[in-house]
């Protein structure tokens, strides 16, 4: 290539070039590097870049003494890269500032190990700007997708986490029911044989005072009046009644307590959404009986559902729990079942009137570690966790709620295959 098609080529670049001396006197330039820096038209070769350029000359010359002043073992470049720096040149007249400018200096010719000249590359900004502003948006998007694996990942372990410890809790459950039950059954049938006994011998009583002659009834008489036979045999049965009555709500609850947490509803089968939901109610009974009025409408011919029906009761209960802490004081609670033809379905329905949820958060309730509960009082994975429940279910979960109204869950889950009905 001739000096002449070099140095066209060079005049025709996208970058302003330059070269200058140890004196900053310019040896060399394109029409692009005047054109960058609004040299004047009239300036020549051998002018000082630092007298055409007094504003930027103290930035100029720190450059350019920094770069000459590099140790020789530096080059070349390749070694150490040039030495770059940024700023805009104001016109004076128009008071107007150019596009950023990035400018880039190396060593151009070193001899006896002394920088003579220096090249100095003009950027307007405009492509440098575009590939930094590419780079920065690849990398703000590639951390944005980090980020979110991060977060599916921190979900899935939190869900994961939460799943362990309701199998465990379950499974404690379990355990504790079996144990429960064996003395809750012979306390029930011990007490079922005293109330016969006991019966018996008030009737024994009454029937010996028949036996007894004229003139021993009075002693007899007011040894019963003594010992207050008449109250103790209307209260012993009383009691009784009662004693039978807790042991068998004690013995539905157990059997609640280990249809919920049964380890081997985990798998899938066909079962009974309503017994699923009574067991639920059994076991949430403490939290709701003092503050909340419950109703339930449940469907009579209910077709059985093909689930899990451990894991659904799991949601019933994180349901029924939301709906009983938006109730503050007293408030009431609609349970609805029901199967849908169009498509064929079955929906449940937990329908509170409670506090409500603010518009601005409905969309973030299903999110992992979303609470609107203080710190300490929820983990914020109740409500993802039954999302996923569902969605493993082919389920869909939806929300309405309005702050001061209440809020109502609707679960709507598919039936497959051949319907089975409830026996």
């Amino acid at each position: 290539m001739t000096n002449n098609s070099l140095a066209s080529l060079l005049d025709k670049l996208p970058l302003g070039i330059a070269v200058v001396d140890r004196k900053y006197r310019i040896l060399y330039f394109n029409p692009r590097f005047a054109k960058e820096l609004q040299l004047p038209e009239e300036f020549r070769l051998w002018s000082s870049l630092l007298t055409l350029c007094p504003t930027h000359a103290p930035l100029l010359k720190q450059h350019l003494d920094k770069v000459a002043a590099w140790p020789i073992e530096t080059f070349p470049c390749d070694v150490r890269p040039p030495d770059a720096f940024e700023f805009t040149v104001t016109d004076e007249i128009t008071a107007t500032s150019s596009p950023l400018l990035h400018m880039e200096i190396f060593p151009l010719t070193i001899t006896d190990g002394v920088v003579k000249t220096l090249c100095l590359l003009l950027d307007s900004g405009s492509f440098y700007a575009q590939t930094k502003q590419q780079m920065a948006q690849e990398l703000a998007a590639e951390h944005a997708q980090k980020q979110q694996l991060l977060d599916k990942l921190e979900a899935a372990r939190g869900q994961l986490l939460q799943a362990e410890k309701m199998a465990s809790i379950g499974q404690l459950a379990a355990g504790i029911a079996h144990e429960i039950n064996n003395p809750i059954g012979f306390v029930s049938s011990n007490l079922q044989s005293l109330q016969d006994y006991v019966t018996r011998l008030l009737s024994i009583i009454n029937s010996t005072e028949a036996l007894l002659a004229p003139q021993q009834l009075p002693e007899f008489q007011s040894i019963l009046t003594q010992q207050q036979f008449q109250f103790i045999a209307k209260d012993i049965s009383d009691l009784l009644h009662e004693s039978l009555e807790g042991v068998s709500r004690v013995a539905a609850i157990v059997r609640s307590l280990k249809t919920f947490a049964h380890v081997d509803d985990n798998e899938w089968q066909y079962a009974d959404l309503i017994d699923g939901m009574e067991s639920t109610l059994k076991i949430m009974n403490n939290q709701l009986k003092y503050k909340v009025t419950l109703h339930k409408d449940y469907q009579a011919d209910l077709p059985l559902l093909y689930c899990q029906p451990r894991q659904l009761n799991q949601v019933f209960m994180n349901l029924l729990m939301n709906a009983a802490q938006a109730i503050e004081e007293t408030g009431h609670i609609w349970v609805t079942i029901r199967s849908t033809s169009q498509p064929s379905s079955v929906e449940i329905s937990i329908r509170d009137d409670g506090c409500g949820i603010a518009a601005e958060n409905l969309d973030k309730i299903f999110d992992p570690f979303y609470t609107t509960k203080p710190v300490g009082s929820g983990t914020g994975l109740g409500l993802s966790l039954s999302y996923s429940i569902i969605q493993k279910h082919h389920g869909k979960i939806s929300v309405n709620s309005a702050p001061g109204i209440g809020t109502e869950f609707m679960l709507r889950l598919p039936l497959q295959g051949e319907p089975h009905l409830r026996p």
